[in-house]
């Protein structure tokens, strides 16, 4: 486990990394059992399916330790503003700050992009990740809803500053 001191570069990921990104998302979510099963295998995406979104689009952010992709979420510029997804963090890493670290890039990649607002989407009662957006002062826009079949999440927006 990593310790808060440790400081934590999040790096853009590249299809290059395309391999690894699997890797962790077979290594996470199969055992992420706090979602419904067909959400879960829908977010082991293949090298394929990666490497298809990046091209589409999506920005994959990582943090690497000992060659070792631990963690990392992806983010998509949309007219609404940055939109931020699939945080995945390998288990042995967890109350690392890793979180922490990318939300805080995040926020500076929205800024970057010339956004105006970050936003995500929280499964209720997952708390860790509430406490997050909280303490980096995202603010609840709307009513919960059904992501996925019983599935409920909150949706999360910030101001970009």
């Amino acid at each position: 486990m990593t310790t808060k001191k440790e400081p934590h570069q999040v790096i853009e990921l590249t299809e290059d990394d395309a391999e690894a990104i699997e890797q962790l998302f077979k290594d996470v979510w199969p055992h992420a059992t706090e979602y419904p099963h067909d959400w879960r295998e829908k977010r082991t995406l293949s090298k394929e399916e990666i490497i298809d979104e990046m091209r589409q689009g999506y920005h994959y952010f990582g943090i690497k330790f000992e060659g070792t992709l631990a963690g990392l979420y992806k983010a998509l510029i949309t007219p609404e503003g940055c939109f931020g997804a699939h945080q995945s963090i390998n288990p042995k890493y967890w109350r690392g700050g890793m979180g922490g670290a990318m939300y805080t890039q995040f926020i500076e990649f929205a800024k970057k992009m010339g956004c105006k607002r970050n936003y995500c989407n929280i499964l209720i009662g997952q708390t860790a990740s509430e406490k997050l957006v909280k303490k980096f002062g995202f603010k609840e826009v709307g009513e919960p809803y059904e992501q996925a079949k019983g599935m409920l999440v909150q949706m999360y927006e910030r101001e970009v500053e």
